[in-house]
């Protein structure tokens, strides 16, 4: 894919969003660009285009789509609620309980429906009340509550809707998709942090739950918007089907006997969500209350990751095309480990580091964009429903344990708890990395036999 002309082409000759680079001045070089991502954008399918709009209502709303948390101010608002560290982690401990007992049945009911759509749509529509449970909620008990109805939902809502993401895109255009998607819903979401924070220290700043509440009610209603246009507007995912039956465990088999690369990106993908179950409830928490960040800075920390994706999403998906996905895999892993590096080493006198550290994941997020790619590519279509409740099932089962695990480290030294994603990263996801690149690809495709 990578070449030395500076007009890169994905293979088969698809459009690249990313391939203008004529022009003799910025402005013939900004029309230039438009008009290439016009013409990406004509081509796409109409999933494709459905994803960029709910994708960007959703970080307009503040949050990033396919995660749980809820721009980071869940975990303040439960700690506001009267929760201590061990409490956090073992609400976040029965959810993950939860999402075990789903995981198993609903990568079996997605691998054998006949149309996604519907158990997207009802598993979208039952999230919706629980933003309600959590604006009322007045203790953490009520917010579990809220929480377990919301887990139950995305335990469906979040596999079928990666299903139907990843169809949406041909896999000679991914990369480009990829990042046209990152630019865009970056867009969207540029403004919202800062705004959500003012709107937070309007109504009293984060000393208290009672000012945080508004925020779920905005989910709320962002949510029903999206549910709305997928709903009118999401065409049918076609899936191959294998004819013949099986039983709720085949899929589990395949899995299991699958080839190495695929077994490798599970364990580097289960042990990074290991991690981040484990660190999650608390990094709102660290931000503000271990290394004093005030409500602004926090809002920074939120308006710093999409202006990178706005400003280098798209050429630096124009690196991976020109230099390939390999070495600007290892480019981005490396910014991943600076800045889990950066945010355990920021003093407690210099807080304004913590927006440094959401720039480097960014620039991480825009390199990495052909890992992403190659993850996708390398799940085959007919098991990616199994393969996602193989995921979910392992993911419940350390789940379970991870924010309890958390709570304990934190009640030892909360600098200690973030101390392990560096660790993580660096020491077994990157190895990973270097194998499947090295071993199982060609420059980052997938190799095949």
């Amino acid at each position: 894919m990578a070449g030395k002309s500076p007009v890169a082409l994905p293979p088969g000759g698809g459009q690249s969003i990313h391939s203008y680079s004529g022009g003799h001045h910025l402005a013939g070089l900004l029309v230039g660009i438009i008009s290439e991502m016009k013409k990406f954008w004509t081509k796409q399918k109409t999933n494709y285009k459905i994803m960029i709009a709910r994708d960007s209502l959703t970080m307009f709303s503040g949050r990033r789509s396919l995660e749980r948390g809820m721009g980071g101010y869940d975990s303040i608002f439960l700690s506001r609620l009267g929760a201590s560290a061990l409490q956090i982690g073992y609400i976040n401990g029965i959810q993950s309980l939860l999402s075990l007992l789903l995981a198993m049945p609903s990568g079996w009911f997605i691998d054998r429906s006949t149309d996604i759509r519907r158990i997207y749509f009802a598993s979208f529509a039952l999230s919706l009340p629980a933003f309600i449970g959590l604006y009322l909620a007045s203790d953490w008990k009520l917010y579990l509550v809220a929480m377990l109805i919301y887990t139950a939902a995305i335990s469906v809502q979040f596999p079928s809707q990666l299903i139907i993401d990843i169809d949406s895109m041909d896999d000679t255009t991914r990369v480009s998709g990829l990042a046209f998607h990152r630019t865009i819903t970056a867009l969207a979401g540029v403004a919202s942090p800062m705004l959500i924070a003012l709107a937070i220290n309007y109504f009293g700043g984060l000393s208290s739950a009672n000012n945080i509440r508004p925020l779920f009610l905005l989910f709320f209603i962002a949510d029903a918007v999206i549910l709305y246009i997928v709903y009118r507007h999401l065409e049918p995912v076609t899936i191959e089907r294998e004819k013949k039956k099986q039983n709720p465990l085949d899929g589990v088999k395949a899995l299991l006997e699958s080839p190495v690369p695929l077994k490798l990106l599970m364990v580097s993908e289960i042990s990074t969500v290991f991690v981040m179950l484990m660190i999650s409830p608390f990094r709102g928490i660290y931000q503000v209350d271990i290394k004093t960040a005030t409500i602004f800075i926090f809002g920074w920390i939120g308006v710093a990751e999409p202006a990178i994706d706005i400003f280098l999403s798209i050429p630096l998906a124009n690196l991976v095309d020109k230099y390939g996905r390999k070495k600007t895999a290892y480019i981005g892993h490396i910014f991943g480990i600076l800045a889990r590096l950066l945010l355990v080493a920021t003093p407690i006198s210099l807080p304004t580091l913590l927006i440094m550290v959401s720039v480097l994941g960014s620039l991480e997020g825009c390199l990495y964009v052909g890992m992403d790619a190659y993850s996708q590519e390398a799940i085959p279509q007919q098991v990616r429903g199994s393969y996602m409740g193989l995921r979910n099932l392992i993911v419940g089962v350390i789940g379970i344990a991870s924010p309890v695990i958390g709570g304990y480290i934190w009640e030892i030294n909360p600098d200690l708890l973030f101390w392990v994603p560096v660790a993580q990263w660096s020491l077994i996801a990157f190895p990973i990395l270097v194998i499947l690149m090295e071993r199982y690809s060609v420059d980052g495709y997938i190799r095949t036999q």
